[in-house]
């Protein structure tokens, strides 16, 4: 083609029609010395790894003053990458990524849990707010230039036991009484009671 447009790093295979001469041959060459990809004597332009605008241009082996030039619009290619590269969190903590875009102009993303709400939650700034139970999760950023183009990255979450309470520390039972213990316990997701009753003959009960 005379005009063409290739992502960064990929090929296109040029063709050159030679007219006035039995010898329709021509020598390939990249106008650019530098920064504008490669092109073999068979007419494969390999575009170069970066954005720009280059020229391939063909010269007839027969006449070298004689030549033509196509445009080639390279674009850069859109990738993601998230940071932190690894993530764990306490469960129904809170843990912030960030993304970065190149490629495009518009280095926006989109942030989504890849098992959805059972996975924990994500806001639009990339904070991850993890779920209640323990597991592996996946943070997903896909860009809003090429939504073809995401990251994904792995947090591992934990249930912790903070601490634990009973109330009261300590008392006094006269034979044959009964007395109300209840338990506090405190994880990273906040505290839950249990009440327990210990009966004049020894047995716990309650829930």
């Amino acid at each position: 083609p005379h005009t063409t447009s290739l992502a960064a790093g990929t090929s296109k295979t040029f063709s050159a029609t030679v007219t006035g001469t039995s010898n329709t041959g021509v020598t390939w060459s990249v106008q650019e010395s530098s920064g504008c990809g490669s092109i073999t004597q068979a007419g494969v332009y390999t575009a170069p790894a970066g954005a720009g605008t280059c020229h391939v241009v063909a010269k007839s082996n027969a006449d070298a003053t004689k030549s033509d030039t196509a445009i080639v619009t390279v674009t850069a290619l859109v990738t993601v990458a998230i940071a932190p590269g690894s993530g764990a969190v306490d469960a129904c903590h809170s843990l912030t990524f960030s993304a970065t875009v190149t490629g495009s102009s518009n280095t926006a993303v989109t942030w989504s849990v890849q098992e959805g709400s059972a996975g924990g939650t994500v806001t639009s700034g990339g904070v991850f707010t993890a779920p209640a139970t323990a597991g592996t999760y996946h943070v997903v950023a896909t860009s809003q230039a090429d939504s073809t183009k995401s990251a994904t990255i792995a947090v591992v979450v934990s249930e912790r036991i903070v601490s634990i309470a009973v109330a009261p520390g300590s008392t006094t039972v006269a034979p044959g009484a009964t007395m109300q213990f209840t338990a506090t316990v405190t994880t990273t997701c906040g505290s839950f009671t249990a009440t327990q009753t210990l009966l004049a003959n020894g047995t716990v009960v309650g829930n």
